[in-house]
């Protein structure tokens, strides 16, 4: 059932709130500007809240102006002076949270279409901006949990292994699962170094599977492969059809907020999920956590 925040009145459920605000603690503050002429009437927590909230929602700017109490002008002022290294921040600490909370068992690199709402010149053209989402998922099977590991928003003219190569950071050593999309020399020798186990669909091709390409293609079995990226489709899905056709901005950089965004209220509503289910011991009969540094399993009915 939803409930009121007593903040902004947000229609958001208590354990989303407190989830932000645990993931907002943790990183800061989203901005240190003030606003030209006089200072802004709320604290940059709860803009950053209601921003939340909207992308949460999948709101426009009239629709949050009117469900948040807050005016239109103050939002666009929001969104404009939102740090984009605070969104990508966000994420990046609430995956942080739930990989402690949760044994990763692979992860998957994917990217993600979206056709925006057509602006000004375009809308009389019909025309519609097309951007991408491309994101690291971390996938914990025994707790049903998936969430972002690293996520960026790109135009659509971006190919997804050079935005692939720049999210690979330096997690724990983990099966790393792609399409062939990401079937290139260079893609495969940085998954190596940062500690995965690439296991990518090859081009159609023999040059392809020659050298250290042909390796991994003759290592991993590609049922497994077809098994682990079918479960991705969970975090991707939604996102054109659900969020995307609704984001109204003009700018690109508060579009590439928006698309950014919406990782943070997937990250969060999943992390807010699990710690309910913890709390209540509303967890699935074979359940996959970490506690005190030692993996857990705990049989209790749901």
């Amino acid at each position: 059932m939803r409930t009121v925040s007593p903040v902004l009145g947000i229609p958001l459920e208590p354990r989303v709130v407190k989830a932000f605000r645990r993931v907002y603690a943790a990183v800061g503050e989203p901005w240190r500007l003030a606003k030209t002429g006089r200072p802004p009437k709320r604290r940059p927590d709860e803009y950053a809240l209601a921003l939340f909230s909207k992308a949460f929602w999948g709101w426009t700017f009239r629709e949050a102006a009117c469900v948040l109490k807050i005016p239109k002008t103050c939002l666009h002022w929001a969104s404009k002076r939102l740090a984009l290294a605070w969104v990508r921040a966000l994420v990046e600490h609430a995956a942080l949270v739930l990989r402690q909370q949760f044994k990763v068992k692979c992860r998957i690199v994917d990217s993600t279409g979206a056709s925006l709402r057509a602006t000004g010149f375009k809308r009389r053209f019909q025309r519609r901006p097309y951007w991408k989402l491309h994101g690291i998922v971390d996938y914990a099977p025994w707790a049903h949990r998936i969430w972002f590991s690293v996520a960026r928003a790109t135009r659509g003219a971006v190919h997804d292994v050079v935005i692939g190569r720049r999210l690979l950071t330096k997690p724990p050593p983990s099966e790393l699962y792609a399409d062939k999309a990401y079937d290139d020399k260079k893609f495969y020798k940085l998954a190596l170094e940062h500690g995965f186990k690439p296991c990518m669909q090859q081009r159609k091709n023999a040059a392809s599977r020659r050298g250290v390409r042909g390796v991994i293609w003759r290592s991993y079995d590609d049922r497994k492969r077809k098994k682990y990226r079918g479960r991705i489709e969970a975090a991707f899905g939604g996102f054109a059809n659900r969020y995307a056709s609704r984001i109204n901005e003009r700018l690109t950089s508060t579009r590439r907020r928006a698309c950014e965004l919406w990782a943070v209220a997937h990250n969060i509503r999943t992390l807010a999920k699990s710690v309910l289910k913890l709390l209540m011991g509303q967890t699935p009969a074979k359940y996959n956590f970490i506690k005190d540094g030692v993996q857990r399993y705990s049989v209790v009915k749901s």
